[in-house]
């Protein structure tokens, strides 16, 4: 009986059998395995790129959304607002007659002008800033602002107001100089050349003078 396995017209055939890879083989295969590796590692800092630059932007949305809300919901209940420029510590309104512009927003949810909430714009540290009266502290609300933030009073025909005779709108401008990480940053040669919000607020039942 013969035996399975054995090739009687091939005496070489047990021999080939076991031996090992050839030079070329192995160069071949090495090369087919590092363009593998390769491509692995290039689809893995592209996919980390992808998901610092969605989550740079969602952080952005989400930090603007946050702070346009929380000034939105306090100045469309006011009664009495007032545009200035300070702190804190020490909030100056500008008269009438000027234009009704600077870094800081005043209002009241009642006629009692002496409980407010106060936004200013901290042009040292970049950040926006909310305050009530009687407290000591501020809450951080915005922050990686530019220097350029304001708030302006304006009518509805989208005209600076120097007055306040007829309450019109605040309009609120925000220009983004990086996101939330410093890997991030918005600039010449980075994600984004710029990071703009405005939005227009008009306080829904305004009181006083």
């Amino acid at each position: 009986m013969r035996k399975l396995g054995r090739n009687p017209g091939n005496a070489a055939w047990p021999a080939r059998r076991l031996a090992g890879f050839t030079l070329p083989e192995m160069m071949v295969a090495s090369a087919i395995f590092s363009l593998t590796v390769v491509g692995f590692v290039c689809c893995q800092l592209f996919g980390m790129r992808q998901d610092q630059w969605v989550n740079s932007k969602i952080g952005a949305s989400d930090l603007a959304r946050l702070s346009f809300d929380d000034m939105a919901n306090r100045v469309r209940a006011a009664k009495i607002w007032q545009v200035g420029n300070g702190n804190l510590a020490s909030f100056t309104g500008l008269p009438l007659g000027t234009n009704q512009r600077g870094n800081a927003l005043k209002v009241s949810m009642t006629t009692d002008t002496n409980q407010y909430y106060l936004y200013y714009f901290d042009t040292n540290a970049c950040k926006l800033y909310r305050g009530h009266s009687g407290a000591t502290t501020t809450n951080c609300i915005a922050q990686y602002l530019t220097n350029t933030m304001y708030f302006q009073a304006q009518n509805y025909h989208g005209d600076n107001q120097t007055d306040l005779t007829h309450k019109g709108v605040i309009d609120v401008v925000m220009q983004f100089c990086q996101y939330q990480y410093p890997i991030t940053q918005v600039g010449p040669g980075c994600l984004y050349d710029y990071y703009k919000l405005e939005m227009r607020l008009t306080p829904h039942v305004p009181d006083g003078p």
